[in-house]
């Protein structure tokens, strides 16, 4: 998806931030985000990138450009905390995890939340806190920065930060690149199938690729 949505939230006149929304972000880590400076990933850098990056490696331009984790702070100054971040599992039974989902579901009254309906929320939390720290991480990695096709939110994320407090203790660019190499393979293998143009269908985090592949290269 389009990195607008987040601009416009950061950078909004109208609703700018409260210092509590400001301090929540850069309590869990994700300050580096405030100063985010666009608001559109170019469609033809996007395709090119993700036709040749080697999700098995984990590298492009075959293997010259190595993609690593330690890249994805460097870019996006994100956290690499001791701890690695997971998804729940289909029908995870943990009563914390489904304490947390069932409270975060309750915000938007259905169990299929969109990215859009978290991102209306955020602007309304001006007092900061657990909710508002919960739905801007469900919404950057649905929307930016993880594994997500179509604009369902990806709930799953919720097992590993029960507790708001430890999300800077995560390590987000680990969590980056493996769902950039699992989206990516998928990704490749439908448009080797179908043989169709696909630029705007990749749900990867395309934007890390894209902050990385500048940030590394130097053009002359």
């Amino acid at each position: 998806m389009s990195p607008a949505g987040l601009y416009h939230f950061l950078h909004n006149e109208d609703s700018p931030l409260s210092e509590k929304q400001i301090q929540a972000i850069q309590e869990m880590g994700f300050g580096s985000l405030l100063l985010l400076p666009i608001k559109k990933v170019p469609g033809s850098l996007a395709y090119w990138l993700v036709s040749n990056y080697d999700p098995i490696k984990g590298c492009l331009l075959d293997g010259k450009l190595p993609i690593l984790e330690e890249d994805i702070y460097l870019s996006l100054g994100l956290p690499m905390g001791p701890n690695v971040v997971i998804d729940a599992s289909n029908g995870d039974k943990c009563p914390v995890y489904l304490s947390v989902l069932e409270k975060f579901k309750s915000q938007c009254g259905n169990d299929s939340i969109d990215v859009k309906d978290i991102l209306a929320k955020l602007p309304t939390q001006k007092e900061g806190g657990d909710d508002f720290k919960r739905n801007f991480i469900i919404y950057i990695f649905s929307a930016l920065l993880g594994g997500v096709v179509g604009n369902q939110a990806s709930l799953k994320l919720l097992k590993s930060f029960s507790n708001t407090d430890s999300i800077s203790d995560f390590n987000w660019c680990n969590f980056i690149k493996r769902k950039l190499a699992d989206q990516v393979q998928s990704w490749q293998k439908e448009e080797f199938e179908t043989k169709q143009l696909k630029e705007n269908w990749f749900g990867g985090p395309i934007m890390a690729l894209v902050f990385v592949y500048l940030d590394r290269c130097v053009f002359k």
